[in-house]
């Protein structure tokens, strides 16, 4: 070949190539340039493998603004860094759409179901829908029948962590005065779920069921980090790289799940009667049964696929990031050690130990509401959300942004801001107390979201991290075995949700 037309090809192709870098849609928010199939997604992964938000806030410091801008692959992406961006893309209607991906089509018989992972009619009618129901179960709102069911459950495990009760099963997470974290907590709040879904909880007998299930969830969950990885961009990776695609785990926690409410329908068909609705089951196959009736069934929403995918979409938070959030709460008090005393002598205080804490507590234990408000800031669960999607052309915050544009909350951002916080690496409660040591009423913190796509188990979350919480504190103090380190305050497990991995902690009645 001509070396002239080599150099001549070459000169082209690098032009090229920093054109496409540099090429943006008109009037976008300031980023870095780009690469053809990955945009800056092998960026992120440079700056930080692990944490990939990370690099996002270190993107938007150095180029100066609240708002980035930046390429998801082929798709524009802005990325919210502050308060006031992060509301108002929470808030703003045409940016509440959802992105298909590979991992939720696995996970939903390559469909568009569920609630969590969708958006326009569907997401809609069934968010309406599975929310009014439920709240006649308890979730969602106070309940008294559902605090009985979740006192019950605290009851059992602090008899469990006192040893005086115990099972053969239960061996796998009781040792000798510790406890496996979290496996040790699951059961509770799966159990409790399970109530305004399935009607009961499971029998103690089941409880090794229950912490396989909640095992499988994490599976779930940490499959991928929290921008779903390679495959989320190439998704036929997952046929050369299954497992370390994360593809496998996916598969198989889904289909454990798919199961376990497979038979909860199956179960409620066969004895159901429109006279009396036992739970949420109870609804969907009422509402089934109504629509098949009217010759509607074919032209709606419902099916038994969209309950198995509902269902899921409201358990699998319960079964981990309420559980995870609890694991957080106990590793800094191992590492705040005052924050706990005070939080006990507080307990002591307004509750005492003849009884565990109830609901009504709350209002007389502000210094542990504004410990776990600490904890949900210094370890945002999920750093940015699910992505949103502009369902058209639009503004935001000054800027245009075309139609299909992926919207990210970076909500650790957000939680870490020192402009905002002064000391966000510091863990203060005393940051959402008033100068008379009362809960301020405005929380500045947006760990569940906001606006229509506020996480609907928002109220069951804050209602039954409180109950565990105050219990376990008001009975035990927490310590590390045979002097071993405290898992860090930093340096979580990533995924879908951060989390803290498996681990042994010593449980000392307090009496």
């Amino acid at each position: 070949m001509n070396p002239l037309l080599l150099v001549a090809a070459l000169a082209l192709l690098i032009l090229y190539l920093v054109k496409f870098a540099y090429s943006r849609p008109s009037n976008f928010p300031p980023g870095p340039p780009k690469l053809p199939v990955f945009g800056n997604y092998l960026q992120l992964l440079a700056g930080n493998y692990w944490y990939p938000y990370r690099e996002l806030d270190r993107l938007a410091r150095r180029y100066g603004c609240k708002v980035l801008g930046l390429h998801w692959g082929p798709v524009p992406a802005v990325v919210a860094c502050d308060q006031r961006s992060i509301r108002q893309a929470l808030a703003q209607p045409q940016l509440q759409g959802r992105f298909e991906s590979i991992i939720t089509k696995t996970r939903a018989f390559d469909k568009k179901l569920g609630v969590f992972f969708t958006d326009g009619v569907l997401w809609a009618e069934q968010r309406r829908f599975a929310l009014r129901h439920l709240r006649d179960f308890g979730f969602g709102r106070r309940s008294p029948a559902l605090e009985a069911e979740a006192q019950g459950e605290l009851e059992h495990l602090v008899k469990l962590l006192r040893g005086e009760t115990s099972a053969p099963h239960d061996k796998e997470v009781f040792v000798g005065g510790r406890a496996l974290l979290p496996d040790a907590l699951t059961p509770a709040f799966i159990n409790t779920m399970l109530v305004p879904l399935a009607g009961a909880r499971l029998p103690r007998d089941r409880d090794p069921a229950l912490r396989a299930t909640g095992r499988v969830v994490m599976l779930f969950q940490t499959a991928f980090d929290t921008t779903c990885g390679f495959v989320g961009l190439l998704p036929w990776l997952r046929h050369l790289f299954p497992r370390l695609t994360g593809h496998r785990s996916t598969v198989r926690s889904s289909a454990h799940l798919q199961r376990l409410f497979r038979d909860v329908f199956y179960d409620h068909k066969a004895t159901f009667t429109d006279t009396h609705m036992r739970d949420y089951c109870d609804t969907y196959l009422n509402e089934l049964e109504k629509l098949k009736k009217e010759g509607d069934l074919e032209n709606s929403t419902f099916s038994e696929e969209q309950f198995l995918l509902s269902a899921m979409d409201f358990f699998i938070p319960a079964a981990s990031a309420v559980s995870s959030t609890l694991v957080f709460a106990l590793v800094f008090m191992l590492h705040q050690p005052g924050v706990a005393e005070r939080v006990r002598e507080e307990l002591d205080r307004a509750v005492g130990r003849s009884r565990l804490p109830h609901l009504d507590d709350r209002a007389a234990l502000p210094y542990t509401e504004a410990t776990l408000r600490e904890t949900m800031r210094r370890a945002t669960l999920a750093p940015i959300g699910v992505p949103h999607r502009a369902t058209e052309d639009t503004k935001f915050m000054g800027y245009d942004l075309p139609k299909d544009s992926m919207v990210i909350t970076c909500l650790w951002s957000m939680h870490m801001d020192k402009e905002f916080w002064g000391d966000p690496e510091a863990f203060r409660p005393e940051r959402f107390l008033d100068d008379r040591g009362q809960l301020l009423k405005k929380d500045p913190t947006l760990p569940f979201g906001a606006g229509k796509r506020l996480c609907a188990g928002e109220t069951f979350a804050r209602h039954y991290l409180f109950l565990f919480f105050a219990g376990l504190m008001q009975n035990f103090r927490f310590r590390m075995p045979n002097g071993q380190k405290p898992p860090p305050m930093d340096g979580h497990r990533p995924g879908l949700i951060e989390s803290v991995p498996p681990f042994w902690v010593e449980v000392q009645p307090r009496d």
